[in-house]
């Protein structure tokens, strides 16, 4: 009987700390639990250094938006087997840019999302304040059906604003075409002197269309400096315009480093200079 009472205790006590890992197991790998979903294998973590070794040269554009982590890890559901990878990008509008960068497929409507989007059979997008999550599908197909409703399940999993980042509020509401927002970090139009760039096209006269963008008033008094340095200038009813031609897109310009960041875009008229607003 003693024998037995001393083999029980020590049982006892691992089961219940099995039930305890068990349980936490999700908060211990820092993945959420995804209703609908099971995880058959271990966790997977890089940061800004290591993600090269996750998806070698892919990694130049996570970086470029300020990548903090990537935790990815399989969900299996039925026949269905995804890997889903939740890139941390530090912020919502990093996020929101490399989104728009990557975005492909069919946008749906998520409640508890910003952006999601669908492309049957192997992947779907989603966005969620500073996350980032790439689903692709590993073994079975992922329908719009499927895709649509392992979103709506992240999504209720992940922490974050539902609201589009309050920078793209910079970019003038008049004659912007909605759904043409985006934000580029690094190398706006093939130049690397434009940087934290906002952008969306503009409705002009008759069916034309121009593109206006917005430097992020942070980095608007060093991005003038560099295009002071480098581009031609004209005078403009009193205002300082630098411009520089820029192959196949034509002229673009930069109307100063006081007015919150602001940076025209600007097309030759028989006039002058037109600015983009």
């Amino acid at each position: 009987m003693v024998l037995s009472r001393h083999y029980r205790k020590p049982t006892l006590g691992l089961l219940l700390l099995i039930a305890a890992l068990t349980a936490c197991s999700s908060q211990e790998s820092g993945f959420p639990e995804v209703a609908g979903w099971t995880q058959p294998g271990e966790v997977l973590t890089y940061d800004s250094d290591t993600l090269w070794e996750y998806i070698n040269g892919a990694a130049e554009l996570f970086v470029a938006y300020g990548v903090q982590s990537c935790r990815t890890t399989d969900l299996t559901s039925g026949d269905l087997t995804v890997t889903v990878d939740l890139y941390d990008m530090g912020t919502p509008l990093n996020a929101y840019g490399v989104f728009e960068r990557e975005a492909s497929g069919e946008g749906i409507q998520l409640t508890g999302a910003i952006a999601a989007m669908v492309s049957p059979p192997y992947q779907a997008l989603l966005l969620k304040g500073s996350t980032y999550a790439k689903v692709n599908a590993y073994e079975g197909e992922l329908t719009m059906t499927a895709g649509q409703e392992l979103l709506e399940a992240l999504a209720a999993s992940l922490p974050g604003q539902t609201s589009l980042p309050p920078e793209l509020q910079l970019l003038p509401t008049e004659g912007k075409i909605a759904g043409t927002e985006a934000y580029q970090a690094e190398a706006f139009l093939g130049l690397t002197e434009l940087t934290d760039c906002l952008f969306a096209d503009y409705a002009g006269e008759g069916e034309e269309s121009w593109q206006g963008f917005v430097i992020l008033p942070e980095a608007a008094s060093s991005v003038w400096e560099a295009l002071a340095g480098e581009w031609e200038s004209v005078e403009y009813e009193g205002t300082t315009v630098l411009f520089r031609e820029v192959p196949y897109r034509g002229l673009v310009g930069s109307c100063g480093p006081a007015m919150a960041g602001l940076v025209w875009r600007v097309r030759p008229t028989r006039k002058g200079f037109w600015l983009g607003w």
